[in-house]
């Protein structure tokens, strides 16, 4: 939502109703987890469930592909390359040994490893030499514009629900588990986007989601005092919610 006195509100606000999200899994019929038995009690029932679940959630995950328009897939890549091959206009600042340090010693030591089980616990015991090899691939990450595939890979795990019952999809809670080190040169990633969309005031003052010291409640308590300004002078408000 823009300002009062006029401005660019976002273009798009995508607001998902999980409840009815919820409701259409439920009556998504899954034949292949109508198999799993309520009491898993021998390896192979164990092995048979493990093997179900990734296969059921791609499936009902996965959609039809849409004809490919070769002529559109060809410019894209010419301007990917085109913009790939020549010198940035802004070089974002390198990562030092002693970001990594702070960044390593805040990680969370009790979350589990990705899938290239790497713990959280692991990288803190990291020596100089490894948290300097850490440095190096993190500032040709940077260089090359270049998020290693394997970080954004992630496990995810099937939890049943307490009293959910077995043979539907919407009885389990998917436990997704992210690389680390992925997380660090995410965070790293964040730091240096954030400083330099702020500090070249490429972030509206007036946006009030991702902004520091900005808060939803906040924007709201703006959208009333505008209204109710309205009243008071007798003039008509309206609004546009996207």
């Amino acid at each position: 939502m823009g300002p009062p006195d006029g401005g660019s509100p976002n273009p798009t606000l995508k607001i998902t109703d999980w409840k009815k999200v919820s409701t259409a899994l439920e009556k998504i019929d899954t034949p292949s987890f109508n198999s799993i038995p309520d009491d898993i009690s021998t390896a192979d029932e164990i092995d048979s469930a493990i093997d179900t679940l990734p296969t059921t959630i791609e499936s009902q995950c996965s959609h039809a592909s849409p004809p490919y328009d070769i002529a559109h897939i060809q410019h894209i890549e010419e301007e990917v390359q085109s913009k790939a091959s020549s010198e940035p206009k802004d070089d974002l600042p390198t990562v030092s040994l002693s970001e990594i340090q702070t960044l390593v010693k805040s990680l969370k030591t009790k979350k589990a490893p990705g899938l290239i089980g790497i713990s959280n616990k692991a990288i803190k015991y990291f020596s100089l030499p490894l948290l300097g090899l850490l440095v190096a691939i993190f500032n040709t990450c940077l260089r090359n514009c270049y998020f290693p595939p394997i970080w954004k890979k992630a496990e995810i795990i099937g939890i049943n629900r307490p009293g959910k019952p077995r043979d539907l999809f919407t009885s389990y809670k998917p436990i997704i588990l992210l690389s680390g080190l992925g997380k660090l040169f995410d965070r790293i990633l964040k730091t240096r986007l954030s400083d330099h969309l702020f500090g070249k005031g490429l972030i509206i003052d007036e946006q009030f989601n991702f902004h520091p010291v900005h808060s939803s409640p906040q924007q709201v308590l703006r959208l009333v005092e505008y209204i109710s300004e309205g009243f008071k002078s007798k003039q008509k408000n309206r609004s546009c919610l996207l």
